[in-house]
Formats: structure tokens, sequence, C-alpha cells
């Protein structure tokens, strides 16, 4: 049986421009910070990519799950799911959106999966950052 390596790199998509983790500090945005529950990210921000390298033509589904966040949603609530394909040399890509109402504060999760099996969840959280 092969196995395939599956590794993950978090981005935080400002604007046009793009801040790896713990990225030098923005006029336009704040960073994010790393905590034991996850990142905190800003409510600002536009929108939360993360990149999983894997092999070409690997298929992996990922799941935005609000984990605790408040009255806005139910506890573990998936707001959006989505199945890419690894590209060749480049990585799978799941990205989630800033709701038209903004982010509501609390605390996210990624789940992601090859086939049935649960290979990573990234935590995040989404606050007021000043």
């Amino acid at each position: 049986m092969k196995t395939q390596k599956l590794s993950v790199f978090a981005v935080l998509a400002l604007g046009a421009a793009v801040a790896v983790l713990a990225p030098a500090p923005s006029r336009a945005e704040p960073p994010a910070v790393i905590q034991p529950m996850g990142m905190v990210l800003p409510t600002s921000l536009p929108k939360v990519t993360f990149y999983f390298r894997a092999p070409a033509g690997t298929k992996l589904t990922g799941a935005f799950i609000a984990e605790d966040v408040g009255k806005a949603a139910p506890k573990n609530f998936t707001i959006d799911t989505a199945t890419v394909t690894a590209a060749d040399k480049m990585a799978a890509t799941f990205t989630l959106a800033r709701p038209n109402n903004g982010w509501p504060t609390g605390q996210y999760r990624l789940e992601v999966k090859h086939g049935d099996k649960l290979v990573h969840t990234e935590r995040f959280m989404i606050m007021d950052v000043k």
C-alpha cells in the first residue's frame, strides 16, 4: 500500500496581499497570533485560506466548521465544504470568505479528509484584534 504524505501551511489573504503566518506587521491589518487554541485572526480579514501540499491528483475534502460562535450559529455548525484536487507541483486550497454581515467572533476549525479518513484539523479563532 502506497503512503501519501500531506503537509499543511496556512496563509491569510489580506486584500490583494498574502501574508504567511508570523508575517511582518502590516499597517492595514494586524498579524495573526498563534495561541494554544489555534490562530487568532481579526474580524476585518476578508477571507481565510489554507494550503495543503499533497501529491498531484490527491483529492481532499475540507469542511469549515463554526465550533462556537455564540448565538450566530449552533455549536459545530458546518459552514461550507469543498472537495479539491491537488494540482501538479501545487497545493490543495481551501478558502472561506467573510460573510456579508461580518465574521461572528468565536472558535472555528477546518477539517480535511482524504477519502473517509480525517488527515488534519486546523483550529482558528476570529476576534476583534487591535
